[in-house]
């Protein structure tokens, strides 16, 4: 087939953040089974370089759309519009695609336009009304009404921000419900968001779940629990506020929990774009490690005693929680953190607790006895490897894509 992949980031070997490390899966396993993929990506945020990496990898063709206008002005009013309308792109790269010969001429050739993250399903709307009879599929890493409603409820005083947060919820239910409801399929990575994504649809939307692809597992069948200093790890794209907020709790109200009891446990914060109250607090304790941006996670995992997931925004499923089981290590996480896991198979190595103090006792038990810990943890593994395998992507992929297989 002539896929036409939409995407806000263009993704290359090596993107430190998992969503884009999904999409270079996704892209790499639509060439493996034969199909020609044309990627229309945003003049934004690296875009322009990464397309370069990505035709380096990859024998796809890369169509960048650069918006008319750019500058500090125009990039204020971009965040303006997302702060009002989350679900849609800014209108100034919707225009860019538009515009963009290359762009309407892959669009009027392909055979399935697919987008990836919800918010450029938006783009494929308007493809719909141009091109009728061709299929449309939208990848939701994350279900954004889930998001807002969070944010919505952790803002309690009577404010702009509260009226801001009314709106937003309000908005991002019916823009993603109308979107859902037009797209000839729905792919998510769990069945709790593909509940999710039928009942914002009033149960219209063709969700089918789809476990993204992960490498890891396979070759660590046979990981023992690491010697030395008892070390915690938190993995995240701390660019990403989400990230960095649930790094600054970690800091603020775990660590000096767990270190009341256990003084010597060592904590380390993997990964790119770290806070700079991160950095100073690394600075402050010995036992704290903060990486910033690395070659390979693998290091971190190896040193890994448990592996801490406290978010408490977000949704959709978390790689990172994946990874650290597919690992056969025993993670300890908010809801935030397990969701779309529990309740999906063997998930005995992935205890979940929402407070610090619950948090801090979860990684204390691992900590205590750890031998036991790893059992349960091998289990989870076993499961996980089976469940995310990256041998049978491309084909489950496939059928996601053109209609055999998954379900409403």
């Amino acid at each position: 087939m002539r896929i036409v992949s939409l995407m806000a980031h263009v993704p290359y070997p090596g993107i430190p953040h998992a969503g884009g490390q999904y999409v270079l899966a996704h892209l790499r396993a639509l060439r493996e089974r034969g199909h020609t993929v044309t990627v229309i990506a945003p003049g934004w945020r690296g875009n322009g370089d990464n397309a370069r990496l990505l035709r380096d990898e990859l024998d796809v063709e890369v169509v960048v759309c650069d918006p008319l206008f750019s500058g500090r002005l125009a990039e204020w009013w971009d965040t303006q519009q997302i702060r009002l309308f989350p679900v849609r792109p800014p209108h100034r790269f919707r225009q860019a695609v538009r515009r963009s010969r290359p762009a309407q001429t892959a669009l009027a050739d392909g055979e399935l336009i697919e987008a990836q993250w919800t918010e450029m399903g938006w783009l494929a709307l308007s493809a719909r009304r141009a091109h009728s009879r061709v299929r449309r599929v939208v990848t939701a890493h994350d279900v954004i009404a889930q998001t807002y409603e969070r944010v919505f409820a952790t803002t309690r005083t009577r404010s702009l921000a509260r009226l801001l947060g009314i709106w937003r919820r309000w908005s991002v239910a019916r823009d993603e419900g109308r979107l859902y409801r037009e797209m000839d399929a729905v792919i998510v990575f769990s069945a709790k968001d593909a509940r999710y994504v039928r009942e914002l649809s009033g149960g219209a939307a063709p969700a089918v779940v789809l476990r993204p692809p992960f490498e890891g597992g396979a070759a660590d069948e046979h990981r023992v629990l690491p010697a030395g200093r008892p070390t915690v790890v938190f993995v995240g794209a701390f660019f990403r506020e989400v990230n960095a907020q649930a790094a600054e709790w970690l800091i603020d109200e775990i660590i000096p929990l767990v270190r009341e009891r256990r003084p010597e446990v060592r904590f380390v914060l993997a990964g790119a774009g770290p806070t700079a109250r991160m950095v100073a607090a690394a600075g402050a304790d010995p036992l704290l490690e903060v990486t910033g941006e690395v070659p390979s996670l693998e290091p971190s995992y190896a040193a890994a005693t448990a592996v801490v997931v406290p978010l408490r925004m977000g949704a959709g499923l978390k790689f990172k929680t994946v990874e650290a089981m597919m690992r056969g290590i025993p993670v300890v996480s908010t809801t935030v953190g397990a969701e779309g896991l529990v309740g999906e198979g063997d998930t005995s190595g992935l205890t979940v607790e929402d407070d610090a103090a619950g948090i801090a006792d979860a990684l204390l038990r691992v900590l205590n006895d750890p031998e036991a810990a790893w059992d349960d943890a091998r289990r989870s593994r076993e499961w996980a490897v089976s469940a995310f395998s990256s041998t049978s992507f491309p084909e489950r992929l496939e059928s996601a894509l053109v209609g055999r297989g998954g379900g409403r």
